[in-house]
């Protein structure tokens, strides 16, 4: 298989208020990590990767949310704001159509850092053209065809099925984006490269 583009596979974690605890919502939601690979348009290895930790703004740390990230108030504390690391992501991934966006779930995160950018003026458009390729539908697919259940998937779940669990740390975002671009070097390729 053979893209037009490379293609940026990313992860974000975030924070949101505790009362929000299970029901985060993209609105009520600020960035606290950037993770993303890029991935060879044609052989679909890892040829870069950009990973920052992000000063909340708006909703500070919960203790959940450090239980699942394992990023702390304290990690962020003397980290930049998404002002300064969402510029630096954007002059990473490069100017619009030379990669495609892709997310493991892209209906969180592409909005969410959409949200980011135009709260912050980032011109997400320059470098990050219409939607996203969600890495979900991919996994549905090679769980359909290798006859597992498609339903209530997670990531990790999906990196069990694939025989690669062990390979990720899950919840921490360029290892989150690893991940998701394994699942398309499976789905390609049979295996996931190194």
């Amino acid at each position: 298989m053979r893209y037009s583009t490379d293609i940026v596979v990313i992860d974000l974690e975030a924070s949101c208020p505790a009362a929000d605890q299970g029901a985060n919502t993209i609105e009520r939601s600020s960035i606290i990590e950037v993770g993303a690979v890029r991935l060879d348009r044609r052989s679909l290895e890892v040829t870069d990767s950009f990973s920052e930790l992000v000063r909340p703004e708006d909703y500070p740390i919960p203790p959940f949310i450090t239980d699942i990230t394992g990023i702390s108030p304290a990690m962020v504390a003397e980290k930049e704001t998404f002002d300064r690391v969402g510029q630096r992501f954007l002059e990473w991934y490069g100017p619009r159509n030379k990669a495609i966006i892709a997310a493991f779930g892209a209906y969180y995160d592409i909005p969410l850092l959409r949200k980011e950018c135009d709260r912050y003026g980032l011109d997400f458009r320059h470098s990050i053209a219409g939607g996203a390729f969600d890495l979900r539908a991919v996994a549905t697919v090679w769980l359909a065809v290798h006859d597992h259940r498609t339903s209530g998937l997670t990531l990790g779940s999906i990196l069990e099925k694939m025989g690669l669990a062990d390979r990720f740390t899950a919840h921490r975002a360029v290892e989150d984006a690893r991940a998701a671009a394994a699942v398309l070097q499976m789905h390609h390729l049979g295996h996931a490269l190194d």
